[in-house]
C-alpha cells in the first residue's frame, strides 16, 4: 500500500457495527488504522465500537444511514474524504442473508437481495474510483461462489455477481486502484440460525472446523497492505471451496 509514512491509512468498512464487520474494525485498529465505521440499524452498537477504538481522539469515524438510499450511498465517500482527508481502503462487507428456493423467489425479493448483496457494493466501488486518487477495495463474498447452490437463491447469485465485478474492476482500474475480496465459510452462523446447526455441519469441512474470524481479518489486512496483489479471492473456508462447497455429503479423503 503506497501510503506516505506521515499520515496514518484509511479504511471505511460497511456494515461494521456487529458480528464480522467489527472484527475486522478492531483488527485494523489495532495495526494503526484510522476507522470509518458503516452501520444502518445497528447505531448502539457502532458508536460502543466507536468509543471502544478511541473515538475521533483516534481519528475514527462513525456512518449511519441506508446503503440502499441513492443519496446517502452517494455521499458516503465524499463525506468520509471530507471528514479523515483521505480513504485508503474500501471494504464491502455489509450483505444480508435470505436462502429461498428459486421457484418462490418474487421480483420483489430477487431485487431486495441483488440491491444490498451487489447493487449497493458494486457503486461505492465505482464511488471509490471516481473520488479516490489511488487505493484498494476488499469486497466479503462468501465460499458458496465455489458452486452451483440453488438454495442460496439470489443472495448467492449476487455474491457470484460480485466476485465477477471484483476481477472486471481490477483489471479495468489497474494500476491506480486494487481491488480484491475475501470468501469466508463457516464463521458464524446467520441470524436465526443455532451454533448448534453450524456445528454440526464442521466435520464436511475439509479442516473440519469453524474459520477463526481472526483469520478472515488477517486476511483482510494482507490485500490492503500488500501492492501487488489484485483481482485475488482468499477463500477463508478450512478448504470448503475444495470440493465445490458441498455440505451436503463430505467429501472423501484418505
Amino acid at each position: 500500500m503506497n501510503t506516505p509514512a506521515d499520515r496514518q491509512p484509511v479504511v471505511l468498512i460497511t456494515g461494521a457495527a456487529r458480528r464480522l464487520g467489527a472484527a475486522i474494525a478492531r483488527h485494523f485498529a489495532s495495526h494503526a488504522w484510522r476507522v470509518a465505521i458503516h452501520c444502518r440499524h445497528s447505531l448502539p452498537e457502532a458508536q460502543a465500537l466507536f468509543a471502544e477504538l478511541g473515538g475521533s481522539a483516534k481519528g475514527h469515524l462513525l456512518l449511519q444511514g441506508d446503503l440502499l438510499d441513492e443519496q446517502f450511498a452517494e455521499n458516503l465517500l465524499p463525506q468520509v474524504l471530507a471528514a479523515a482527508g483521505h480513504l485508503d481502503c474500501l471494504i464491502n462487507n455489509a450483505s444480508e442473508y435470505q436462502r429461498r428456493p428459486l421457484k418462490d423467489i418474487s421480483r420483489m425479493q430477487l431485487q431486495a437481495d441483488y440491491a444490498i448483496n451487489f447493487t449497493a457494493p458494486f457503486f461505492l466501488m465505482q464511488s471509490f474510483r471516481h473520488h479516490c486518487r489511488n487505493g484498494n477495495i476488499i469486497n466479503i463474498l462468501d465460499q458458496s461462489i465455489s458452486k452451483t447452490d440453488p438454495g442460496g437463491g439470489a443472495y448467492a447469485m449476487a455474491k457470484k455477481s460480485l466476485r465477477d465485478a471484483t476481477e472486471a474492476c481490477a483489471l479495468e482500474w489497474a494500476p491506480e486502484i486494487r481491488v480484491n475480496a475475501v470468501a469466508p465459510g463457516l464463521v458464524l452462523p446467520p441470524p436465526g440460525v443455532s451454533m448448534e446447526k453450524m456445528q454440526r455441519l464442521l466435520p464436511r469441512v475439509p479442516m473440519q472446523a469453524a474459520v477463526n474470524l481472526a483469520d478472515i481479518c488477517r486476511a483482510c489486512l494482507f490485500l490492503a497492505e500488500t501492492n501487488s496483489l489484485t483481482g485475488q479471492i482468499i477463500y477463508t473456508d478450512g478448504g470448503l471451496h475444495l470440493h465445490n462447497g458441498d455440505l451436503g455429503e463430505k467429501s472423501r479423503r484418505q
